[in-house]
C-alpha cells in the first residue's frame, strides 16, 4: 500500500513538472506547399470566416505577404477580463509567398496569453484556428519559453516589462480618445494608418492596428517602416510577419503602445543584440515609432 502511494505520489510530480517546463513559441505554421497565392488567401478568409471568426483588418505590409486580422466571441470575453486584455483579442495570419510555396502563420495565442498577463484562456481559439488553418508546428524560437518566463518576460536587464508600455496623453474622456485617435489615424500621406479598430465589449478599451509604412518626407521615417524592420529580424522561414501590425491601445481616457523594446523581444526572443540581424540595427526604431505615436496622439490636443 506503502509502494503505491509513492508511486500514485512519484506520477503527480512527473506531470506537475512537464506541465510546468512546458514551452511555446510565438508563430504556428498552419500550411506550405506549391498553391496560387490569392487562392491561398481567399481561401484563408473563407475558411476563418465560415469557422466564426470576425475579419477586422487585412492588409499587405510588402509584397508577397497579406496579413489577416480576426477575432470571435470567445478572444473576445478573454480580452475583457483583464484590465489591459484588449492586446490579446486580435489574432494575426499570414499568408506569404516564397517562390512557389505559400506559407500560412499566426501568432500563438498560447503564446500571448501568457505574456499579456490574460486571466482567461485563449485554448479555445487555439484549437479553433488549428482545425480551421492546420497545424504543422510552432516556430520562432529554438527552445521556446514557459509559461512562467513569458508572464514576467523582458529581453535583458533594464529592458521593459508588459506593464511598461509607451504611455500618452490622457484626454478628457474614453470617448474623445478614441475619436480622436481614430481621426488621426485616418490622416492621407501620414506614415501611421489605420488598419482596423476593435472595441472590446463591456469595457473602455479600443485597440488600434497600426500599419507604419515610410512615407519619403523624413528619412528617419524608415527606421519604422515595417518592410524595413523585417529586413533585419526576418531573415529565415517560415516567415514571422504576423509580427504586425502594431498596436495603440485606448483604456479609459488613456493612451498606450507596447514599448517596441518588449514587444520586438517578445516576438523575436531567440535574435542576438548585435550582429547582421540583432536588435542593434534597429537601434533608432524604439525611439522613432514612440516619437510618430507622440506626435500621432497629441497633435490634436
Amino acid at each position: 500500500m506503502k509502494l503505491l502511494s509513492k508511486l500514485m505520489l512519484l506520477a503527480v510530480l512527473i506531470a506537475t513538472t512537464a506541465q510546468a517546463e512546458q514551452t511555446f513559441k510565438p508563430f504556428v505554421l498552419a500550411s506550405t506547399e506549391p498553391a496560387d497565392f490569392t487562392e491561398t488567401l481567399e481561401k484563408t478568409r473563407s475558411n476563418l470566416e465560415n469557422a466564426g471568426f470576425t475579419v477586422i483588418g487585412e492588409y499587405s505590409p510588402f509584397a508577397d505577404h497579406t496579413l489577416l486580422i480576426v477575432t470571435n466571441d470567445e478572444a473576445l470575453k478573454v480580452a475583457s477580463m483583464s484590465k489591459r486584455g484588449a492586446y490579446g483579442a486580435p489574432q494575426r495570419i499570414s499568408v506569404s509567398k516564397h517562390g512557389e510555396e505559400v506559407e500560412v502563420s499566426y501568432a500563438n495565442p498560447l503564446y500571448f496569453e501568457k505574456a499579456y498577463w490574460l486571466k482567461g484562456s485563449l485554448a479555445e481559439v487555439d484549437n479553433k484556428l488549428r482545425e480551421t488553418l492546420g497545424y504543422i508546428k510552432e516556430f520562432g524560437s529554438e527552445e521556446g519559453l514557459t509559461a512562467k518566463k513569458l508572464k514576467k518576460y523582458h529581453y535583458m536587464f533594464s529592458m521593459p516589462y508588459f506593464d511598461d508600455p509607451y504611455e500618452y496623453d490622457e484626454y478628457d474622456s474614453y470617448e474623445q480618445a478614441v475619436s480622436e485617435v481614430e481621426k488621426r489615424l485616418n490622416t492621407e500621406g501620414d506614415p501611421l494608418s489605420l488598419v482596423y479598430k476593435l472595441e472590446i465589449p463591456g469595457t473602455n478599451m479600443t485597440l488600434f492596428g497600426v500599419q507604419m509604412k515610410a512615407t519619403g518626407k523624413d528619412e528617419d521615417e524608415e527606421d519604422l517602416d515595417e518592410k524595413y524592420q523585417m529586413s533585419i529580424v526576418d531573415f529565415e522561414r517560415p516567415a514571422k510577419t504576423a509580427y504586425f501590425p502594431y498596436e495603440i491601445l485606448v483604456n479609459n481616457n488613456e493612451v498606450e503602445a507596447l514599448h517596441m523594446k518588449f514587444r520586438m523581444a517578445l516576438y523575436f526572443p531567440d535574435l542576438p543584440m548585435t550582429g547582421a540581424h540583432g536588435f542593434t540595427k534597429l537601434m533608432s526604431s524604439p525611439g522613432e515609432i514612440d516619437d510618430a505615436f507622440e506626435e500621432l496622439i497629441e497633435d490634436y490636443r
